[in-house]
């Protein structure tokens, strides 16, 4: 089976070694054009391995358009990309174009959908294989893992975790497509959830809507990301106060906020309850 393959950072390069060490013949690897080096381990994963990789500004030209026919894929393969594929891209290879995304769709389509589980307070997520049509991550469904969301664990966890799944799901999906044993799921398109990009403005610390939303979201944008933001400081970790400990500061501190420095450590009082704070840093003038 002729695949391209279309990705544009680490973990798609993971996904690609899968295949590539399952002699999948991939004949090239398509990436966006961006002005950072996010690119810079599937481009050597490519190189490596002898695959054509190169960068387009505009995914869907008629310049990516003609590199596909003239390669005829039997089909593309598609992990962590951001660009929505048209029509006549999708059109091109005889066994369609597929795509991996992080979570059980049809939840959590779109943007950061390793970030908003966590965030929401959800126990578990998951990784969906699907086929790609003209929507954006409502295909039918090939394959589906799930993954359990410990109730401390932090985005970055997450993300390694997920990494184990990506080693094979792919490759699997792909196996079914090959043997024709694909069991299609339709995706209910009334149901499921949508989200876009996560911005920094959403990565704020509310003090009045409670010590879990925010222990959620210090979890859910934790570095390397944004982190949460609560006043002039960045919190990157912190743990929810133990009932004996929350009680007392309760007692000692009327008013909800940041405290540093206090007989249990630095802290932020909630009206419900308390976080511990592991790390942070304030933030510098330049950074507002």
């Amino acid at each position: 089976m002729r695949i391209v393959f279309f990705g544009e950072d680490s973990f798609s390069a993971v996904v690609l070694e899968s295949l590539i060490l399952a002699n999948h013949k991939v004949v090239a690897v398509i990436c966006p054009f961006y002005e950072n080096n996010t690119h810079s381990r599937l481009k050597l994963v490519s190189e490596k391995n002898i695959i054509h990789f190169k960068r387009f500004k505009d995914i869907n030209s008629e310049e990516v358009q003609n590199l596909l026919e003239k390669l005829n894929p039997d089909l593309i393969a598609v992990c962590h990309f951001q660009k929505i594929l048209n029509k006549n891209i999708i059109d091109i290879p005889k066994l369609g174009c597929i795509n991996l995304h992080p979570s059980l769709l049809p939840n959590y389509r779109g943007m950061a959908p390793q970030h908003w589980p966590i965030i929401n307070g959800d126990d578990e997520t998951g990784i969906t294989v699907h086929f790609i049509n003209e929507g954006v991550d409502t295909g039918d469904i090939i394959l589906q893992k799930k993954i359990s969301i410990d109730s401390d664990i932090y985005v970055s966890n997450l993300q390694r975790n997920m990494l184990s799944v990506y080693q094979y799901i792919m490759k699997e999906s792909i196996d079914l497509i090959s043997k024709n044993e694909v069991n299609f799921t339709k995706q209910n398109h009334l149901m499921g959830s949508y989200y876009g990009r996560l911005k920094e403005s959403q990565c704020v610390i509310n003090i009045n809507n409670g010590f879990l939303e925010a222990y959620n979201l210090i979890r859910g944008v934790s570095m390397p990301y944004y982190g949460a933001k609560f006043g002039n400081f960045r919190i990157w970790k912190a743990s929810i106060a133990e009932k004996k400990i929350n009680d007392q500061i309760k007692q000692e501190f009327k008013t909800n906020g940041i405290y540093f420095d206090s007989k249990w450590g630095d802290f932020i009082k909630f009206a419900d309850g308390s976080l511990i704070i592991g790390k942070y840093n304030k933030i510098e003038k330049h950074e507002k």
